[in-house]
């Protein structure tokens, strides 16, 4: 057997934990469950597994059909009630778990929420809310076990003492193990205190207080709160235009962990015309025909337990590799990406379909892996059926965009990031006794990482044209719709025809650390917007508080309307989720790249870099000319661009190539996730008012919700959908104000 040598810092993991359980260090490494207490820290640290990783390819696919939610969804109309709690799911295949011994035959050690009495489960049953009825949600933490001890899962999903998390012990400032390197010797152990949880109602229109705000976690029995935290009943007032929503952990620092664990499901939103039964008023497929799928990937064990890399030694660490900079952060990892593709909860399943229309709602679960999808014949490899999209994040599109088109020769396919969701209509009719595979062409990470593996990350689901056609399929065909049209009335155009209220440019950068990226940030500002490294805490100048600890640059007036300038200096695309609104693309442009620089990086960059002051920060010192990490924008945020706010050199003509690129059809809706790709600049239109206001009837300093945005609550966040990216400052907070 063949060992690596690792980073003294991981001797140093293993060393330790050998001493809590008094077992020599060499057992250690064989460990394969154990768990116990560090001293000094009673009851908040265990000893993590130390796990054999499952080949995701040697197992069976498209034996088991994928789970539906038809007759099972949650009524949103009355008061709801959800428990989030740990249990065993069966992801992978019946077969696999009939060969193991208990507890591991009994299933996947899941997090999940229970609603209204409902076993919990992963995804969650769907919640059905209506447009114009508020749905109030009573929200319970139950993650430990029946004891009151940690959770099973605590020993499996190391969370990072290292990062700016939720922290309700309190351990991370107490052992500096936010002020390294070096590390505290305590920042090594794996934490299993109470966990932190708070739920985020994804692209909803909602009060600040319900919004499920990254310091707005609770742990079990409300016994720690988070500094935003103001109630754990959520009134969701359900006022925006019908559309796939969903629900999701939230937690600082650790949104990845409890995601992963299983904390997510659908919630749809629906009204008068888009009701969801058959014989609808825009004629779409209903009832049984249709059907919400969650994608994400994971990883397993050889007992079929959650595997999320962590670089202990015995642990292979997946894609990415172990983690790049163990001095500075030991656990964590840039992206996390899986060889087992789940949908619903259930490795590769299959539908079983009738030849005929389907609508499916789709949506990207995972931590941070792209999906580019089309059918294609499972026998022959031909083509399969044209995907056609009907609806974005936040709604119907004016007309269906066809993707996967066989006649277009590199055309549009279905194209998610994490978090976005594509409401879509599939036609199986003249499909009889066929099988389709949806597969999976995105790099990860996108676009400039690895092919999915054909056996595993490349293929997704497959559908089994097998059933009778039951009656005639009258519904909506988006290839002939003739008079029948998706939308009442078209999409409001809220991008502004002159000068905007405000115009933002803003940058993505990537902090490298002596092993490789270090932690990712917006505006090279850090979630407290705090500069990193000053003697007494400061905030970036430009601020406000949110009076709960953060401060905030992006304060955006209630009513106005803003373009955002986003410009990608790193290396891979980026899903950007923005809080309460939903948005509009405008178009994407080529940043012009440095004919000077061997790895040909922006010109751009060579400006921005330049504008920093230099200065000695958390003890380092910093020429002129040299990226300060953390220090905000290099320029005033208010005054330092001419042309725009954000602090940061304007995105001038000569910085920029080739002309700008208008969204595809798919993505030319109402959005609340946008992706960024690298070496480009991203341009939106943000209207801080409801979807369906005229133009004329929204003014800048009007509230024209239905609640008040700009008070009751900690305000709002826009962050890097990649949730190990979030995790680790990739996400600022965002006020609106009167």
């Amino acid at each position: 057997m063949q060992h690596t040598q690792l980073p003294q810092s991981k001797q140093g993991i293993i060393k330790r934990l050998a001493g809590n359980l008094g077992i020599p260090v060499a057992m250690m490494a064989m460990a394969g469950g154990c768990s116990g207490k560090s001293a000094g820290t009673t009851g908040s640290l265990v000893v993590p597994v130390v796990q054999v990783p499952l080949d995701g390819a040697s197992l069976p696919k498209y034996v088991e059909a994928v789970p539906v939610f038809t007759g099972k969804r949650v009524d949103g109309k009355a008061a709801v009630k959800v428990d989030m709690l740990e249990f065993q799911q069966k992801i992978l295949p019946e077969s696999f778990y009939a060969g193991l011994s208990a507890p591991y035959s009994a299933g996947t050690y899941q997090w999940g929420y229970a609603i209204n009495g409902n076993p919990p489960s992963f995804p969650a049953r769907t919640i059905e809310a209506q447009r114009g009825t508020p749905t109030t949600v009573t929200y319970t933490n139950s993650l430990k076990s029946k004891d009151g001890s940690p959770p099973v899962l605590a020993k499996y999903l190391t969370t990072d003492l290292s990062l700016h998390w939720a922290d309700p012990l309190h351990l991370s400032h107490h052992n500096g193990c936010m002020a390294g390197p070096p590390l505290a010797t305590a920042c090594l152990d794996a934490y299993a205190g109470p966990v932190p949880a708070v739920v985020h109602l994804h692209g909803a229109e909602v009060p600040s207080q319900f919004d499920g705000h990254p310091d707005a976690w609770f742990t079990p029995g409300l016994a720690m709160k988070g500094p935003a935290y103001s109630t754990n009943v959520y009134t969701y007032p359900n006022t925006q235009e019908a559309t796939t929503l969903w629900f999701h952990d939230h937690a600082l620092g650790r949104t990845r962990i409890n995601v992963y664990a299983g904390l997510a499901g659908f919630y749809l939103l629906r009204d008068g015309r888009d009701t969801g039964l058959a014989g609808n008023a825009v004629n779409l497929p209903g009832g049984d025909f249709e059907v919400e799928l969650m994608i994400a990937d994971r990883q397993f064990d050889d007992k079929g337990q959650p595997f999320f890399p962590n670089g202990l030694p015995g642990n292979p660490s997946g894609i990415n590799g172990p983690p790049p900079n163990p001095d500075l952060h030991p656990f964590w990892n840039p992206e996390f990406f899986g060889d087992v593709i789940t949908v619903n909860g259930k490795s590769w399943p299959f539908m079983s379909v009738q030849p005929r229309r389907y609508r499916f709602r789709f949506v990207d679960g995972s931590n941070a892996r792209f999906y580019r999808m089309q059918l294609v014949d499972a026998t022959s490899q031909a083509p399969g059926p044209v995907i056609w999209q009907v609806g974005s994040d936040g709604g119907f599109l004016d007309a269906p965009a066809k993707l996967a088109d066989p006649a277009v020769v590199d055309g549009p396919v279905l194209f998610l990031a994490p978090a976005e969701r594509a409401d879509v209509i599939i036609d199986f009719a003249g499909q009889a006794g066929k099988t389709f595979t949806l597969v999976n062409t995105a790099q990860a990470p996108f676009p400039t990482g690895d092919d999915p593996d054909p056996e595993t990350s490349g293929q997704v689901m497959q559908f089994k044209v097998d059933q009778a056609l039951a009656g005639a399929d009258t519904t909506y065909d988006p290839a002939a719709p003739g008079t029948a049209k998706l939308r009442a009335a078209p999409i409001v155009d809220i991008k502004p025809t002159g000068a905007p209220g405000k115009r933002r440019q803003l940058v993505l950068v990537e902090v490298e650390g002596p092993g490789g990226p270090e932690r990712v940030l917006l505006n090279n500002s850090e979630w407290d917007g705090n500069r990193l490294g000053a003697a007494t805490p400061t905030m970036i100048p430009g601020s406000t508080s949110n009076g709960m600890g953060i401060t905030a640059s992006e304060n955006s007036q209630q009513g106005s309307t803003e373009i955002w300038e986003i410009a990608n200096l790193s290396e891979d695309a980026h899903p950007i989720h923005i809080h309460l609104v939903q948005f509009q693309v405008i178009n994407r442009q080529d940043l012009a790249l440095d004919p000077n620089d061997p790895d040909m990086s922006p010109a751009y960059e060579a400006a921005w870099l330049a504008a920093f002051p230099g200065g000695t920060f958390n003890g380092v010192s910093y020429a002129a000319g040299e990226m300060i990490p953390g220090y905000g924008p290099p320029l005033d945020y208010a005054t330092g661009n001419p042309m725009a706010l954000g602090g940061n050199p304007a995105f001038a003509d000569r910085y920029l190539a080739g002309t700008p690129t208008p969204p595809d059809p798919a993505d030319a809706g109402w959005k609340d996730t946008l992706k960024v790709p690298p070496k480009q600049v991203t341009r939106v239109a943000l209207r801080f008012a409801p979807q369906d206001k005229a133009a004329a009837s929204v003014t800048p300093g009007t509230n024209p919700f239905s609640f008040d945005p700009a008070a009751g609550g900690p305000g709002y966040a826009w962050h890097c959908h990649i949730l190990d990216h979030e995790d680790n400052e990739m996400m600022r907070p965002m006020l609106v104000v009167p």
